[in-house]
């Protein structure tokens, strides 16, 4: 662009990567389009935090929700850049940067956490099923929100995958129908040990094969890695 003032629209705050990430931004068509809130193959879904039923039946089902958030991200909210960085005081460049970020703030698909549905309900956000970590869901209506998900899918979908919530190893819950994966390994996390949910899906007559891969070549068999509360081994 000729010069680096393009960046003060951004009022300093990481210029390349918002430009780069933001809804409408350099790599929005590119690769962000292509990410899914929410994906099913054979008979698992897989979805960063969690669905539930009304999750579902309000954005549209897994194609209507992921047609929102695409059309979302692959547009810009905050009108032109100002690429000139023309500003005149300080001020006019925090004013600027506050009013681009508040345009995809305020038009966020509520599937994200935006609108009514901001924060802890969000397919994004929830952790209803995987929490608390490596342990068995506390609320009393988890088992049936997660079957009443899994049934509103359709398609014999039998599992849901998650991550958000960091566990310290791979596990299921709610009679094997939740798999937590999120193993913080990152350094800015936990810094978990990796470990890979492996599904190898089965033709009509036949099960999948669920299996966890470790770092040290253990195939671990799902049925050792279940959490379980006492009222579901009665």
């Amino acid at each position: 662009m000729g010069s680096n003032r393009w960046r003060l629209q951004f009022a300093g705050n990481q210029p390349s990567r918002w430009a780069a990430m933001e809804p409408g931004g350099l790599l929005a068509s590119a690769m962000l389009a292509n990410m899914k809130v929410a994906v099913v193959v054979g008979r698992t879904v897989f979805v960063h935090a969690g669905l539930t039923s009304g999750h579902i039946r309000k954005y549209g089902g897994v194609v209507g929700m992921n047609r929102e958030v695409k059309e979302w991200i692959t547009k810009a909210h905050h009108g032109d850049n100002n690429d000139e960085g023309n500003y005149e005081t300080v001020d006019d460049v925090l004013r600027a940067a506050q009013i681009r970020s508040k345009a995809a703030s305020v038009t966020m698909p509520e599937c994200l956490g935006g609108g009514s549905d901001a924060g802890a309900s969000s397919p994004v956000w929830m952790r209803d099923y995987s929490n608390p970590n490596d342990g068995e869901p506390k609320g009393p209506y988890v088992q049936t929100m997660i079957d009443e998900a899994l049934k509103e899918l359709g398609g014999d979908v039998q599992r849901m995958v998650m991550g958000h919530t960091p566990q310290f190893r791979i596990n299921a819950a709610l009679k094997g129908k939740a798999w937590r994966v999120d193993v913080g390994a990152s350094k800015g996390v936990m810094s978990g040990t990796p470990e890979v949910l492996e599904i190898i899906h089965g033709g009509e007559d036949e099960d999948d094969v669920v299996k966890i891969l470790t770092m040290s070549g253990e195939a671990i068999c799902s049925s050792e890695r279940q959490v379980m509360s006492v009222a579901n081994l009665l």
